[in-house]
């Protein structure tokens, strides 16, 4: 069992940024970890974003991501890749950037590419997310994002990411398209984007009852959504 939430508190962040430091610095060795003495892994694109934390009993964190925003188009994915092919016209404000997804080790056994070789039919989808090999964890992270995305007005999601997980996220309808070439970011990863707007145009269409199961908590207290939703958020107060 597990629950996903917004983390303000501080002592919850640290526990974000311990996970990141586990993952990134000593499973992948992405990042040398005597740069981080204190066993934490943060950096300033973290004061602007909106982080989101899954935890398990006991408050132990099994998962994280965080959304980067920006008033002036600044997001970690152009200090590393080559970007081109964004919507023209488009708010600074209307983008966020997918960043820092963390599973924890023992939950990214979990997680499996598809068995079918065609997405499920609408007759054949069940409620359960663990019928289109992503799992519930992952699955719910993406669910608080969207919503939190959807209630602040963003309508772009950029992310430099691996290409099996590009691949596995655009057979569940998840079309991020490249808007770079490959590049050698913590990994290989791909500069990609997509539109919220598209995403739901998609589900609706092709997969209304994974949409309808994915979309539930849009009106989930939880998620906060009454909370503030004008920019600048109170974090940039």
């Amino acid at each position: 069992m597990f629950y996903v939430k917004r983390v303000k508190k501080q002592d919850e962040l640290q526990k974000i940024f311990a996970l990141r430091y586990q993952v990134y610095c000593l499973e992948k060795m992405f990042l040398d970890a005597k740069d981080y003495p204190e066993g934490t892994e943060n950096d300033d694109y973290d004061e602007s974003a909106i982080h989101l934390g899954a935890f398990a009993s006991g408050d132990n964190i099994v998962g994280s991501l965080r959304l980067v925003r920006s008033t002036t188009m600044h997001f970690p994915i152009f200090d590393h890749c080559k970007v081109s092919q964004l919507p023209k016209g488009a708010s600074s404000l209307e983008f966020a950037e997918i960043s820092r997804l963390i599973i924890s080790k023992k939950k990214r056994a979990m997680i499996r590419p598809p068995k079918q070789t065609t997405p499920p039919s609408i007759g054949a989808v069940r409620s359960d997310f663990t019928d289109f090999g992503i799992s519930d964890l992952l699955m719910e992270l993406f669910r608080v994002m969207f919503t939190y995305s959807k209630q602040r007005g963003i309508k772009y999601w950029l992310a430099a990411m691996e290409p099996s997980l590009m691949r596995l996220l655009q057979y569940h309808h998840f079309n991020f398209r490249q808007v770079g070439p490959a590049t050698d970011y913590y990994g290989q990863v791909i500069p990609c984007i997509a539109s919220l707007e598209e995403i739901e145009e998609q589900f609706s269409q092709q997969n209304r009852e994974f949409f309808l199961e994915f979309a539930k908590h849009m009106t989930d207290p939880r998620i906060g959504i009454h909370e503030e939703t004008m920019w600048p958020p109170k974090e940039f107060r």
